[in-house]
């Protein structure tokens, strides 16, 4: 196929898209609706995948020293635990700030009661530990307990244990709702295409009738298939953005009651606007591919007697 042959195809298929504006319409307008579900549903699956995140990184480990540790042995400590692999953060807490901070949250005549009676701090020191990957956090807390030194350990398990669960359940259901969309829109945009290759049968008649080729003929219809996805991307990160900052308006109240922060969207606005150009596209040549091929194989007789 020549250089002008292409140019002629995607001229063609330029023009399909202004002949035929109502059904082009209809193709933006079914494929923009999903991509706007998956989009909404992206940002709401970003959101807790933070908010778990968040949560995670307060489920830390506590490790309690021994009274008779040297400040030495309590530095080797610290060395081995940042040698362990899980381990993302290792904070020392000395017994005279963790000591002061109990104070404060105490009535002055609390505090004041504690302070006479001993002279003494009754805390030991300790390590903050944050782990990095909650799925090993067993593992992460047999390597801790072989260390030297540890007087006790505070760890909550069952809540890393219902944190991965609940990660791993928000992934399937997301991937399960994007795939759904996706075949969603598959459907409807080769039925739609189907209705205008229907309506345009004399035409593709003639074209087959003076020899053109079944890739001469699909071509003009993938390159609709093509621009309409990426109008309807480019809309449709336009659209998911003005419903996510409206949501965010909304309950930004009850956010702040809960001490909760939204994403900003600017962060995955260029990266969203990729996926749907991608999406909006593969769908649409898909769509006009599969359409197109099933009718040029199955009715090809039906068109050559047009």
């Amino acid at each position: 196929m020549t250089a002008s042959s292409f140019r002629y195809l995607f001229k063609e298929g330029f023009r399909n898209i202004w002949t035929n504006s109502m059904m082009s319409i209809a193709s933006v307008c079914v494929l923009m609706s999903c991509l706007v579900l998956i989009g909404g549903a992206s940002m709401i699956f970003l959101n807790i995948d933070s908010l778990l995140g968040r949560i995670e990184q307060e489920n830390v480990i506590m490790l309690y020293i021994e009274d008779d540790t040297t400040d030495e042995e309590i530095s080797d400590m610290e060395h081995s635990l940042r040698k362990i692999d899980n381990i993302a953060d290792v904070e020392f807490i000395d017994k005279e700030s963790a000591w002061q901070e109990q104070l404060e949250t105490m009535e002055d005549a609390q505090a004041e009661y504690f302070t006479e009676i001993s002279s003494e701090i009754p805390l030991p020191d300790a390590y903050k530990i944050t782990v990095d990957d909650l799925t090993q956090f067993d593992q992460t807390v047999k390597e801790i307990k072989n260390l030297d030194h540890i007087d006790t350990l505070r760890e909550n398990r069952d809540l890393a244990k219902r944190l991965v669960s609940i990660r791993h359940g928000v992934e399937i259901i997301a991937v399960v709702i994007i795939i759904v969309l996706l075949a969603i829109s598959l459907f409807i945009i080769s039925n739609t295409i189907r209705l205008t290759v229907y309506s345009r049968r004399l035409e593709i008649g003639i074209m087959k009738s003076v020899g053109a080729t079944n890739s001469f003929v699909r071509l003009p219809f993938i390159v609709e298939g093509m621009i309409l996805g990426i109008i309807a991307g480019i809309i449709s990160l336009g659209l998911v953005w003005l419903f996510y900052g409206f949501a965010i308006n909304q309950f930004g109240e009850i956010l702040g009651y809960l001490n909760l922060n939204a994403l900003d969207f600017k962060n995955y606005a260029l990266p969203m606007l990729g996926a749907f150009v991608c999406i909006g596209t593969l769908t649409g040549v898909c769509g006009s591919a599969i359409t197109m091929g099933r009718y040029l194989n199955r009715e090809g007789s039906e068109i050559s007697g047009v």
